[in-house]
């Protein structure tokens, strides 16, 4: 299988989830719509920056996610492949968690959008699992198991 595929289903499938939060939180507060717009760029912006320019794919172009490894081959430098420490790992990992946790609040305020913001995003879970790690090299990622074909 292409290995592009996978990897741009699940970004996909993230964004809808996003945009459905979005909806929902816009629904309540236009203001808290707009901060919330803003932070989704920024969050995956950091997470570009703190985890993906260690990623071997995206130096080598071959990124699983396709666009996270253009994005950061235009705005920031790769750096050589390592290990992430905990730091990188916190700071790449917490605000993507706060985003996502942030909107539960509202998003259980009506069960309906909650399931229908949650079926994608674990749709995304399940395909990068499945499709994105399973060909994945980078054996320095927080997420490689032994089950996966880690051999960087």
């Amino acid at each position: 299988m292409n290995y592009k595929i996978p990897g741009l289903l699940s970004i996909v499938l993230v964004f809808i989830s996003l945009g459905i939060g979005g909806y929902q939180l816009f629904s309540y507060s236009i203001f808290l719509g707009m901060i919330y717009v803003l932070l989704i760029p920024l969050v995956f912006l950091n997470v570009m920056y703190q985890y993906c320019r260690k990623c071997p794919h995206v130096a080598e172009k071959t990124c699983r996610h396709v666009i996270f490894g253009w994005i950061v081959n235009k705005l920031f430098t790769p750096i050589k492949p390592s290990k992430y420490t905990l730091k990188e790992i916190i700071y790449a990992l917490t605000p993507l968690i706060l985003l996502i946790l942030l909107l539960q609040y509202w998003l259980f305020k009506n069960i309906f959008m909650f399931i229908v913001f949650w079926i994608p995003m674990l749709i995304s879970v399940i395909i990068i699992r499945i499709g994105v790690c399973k060909e994945c090299q980078n054996k320095n990622c927080a997420f490689c198991t032994k089950t996966n074909n880690c051999s960087f």
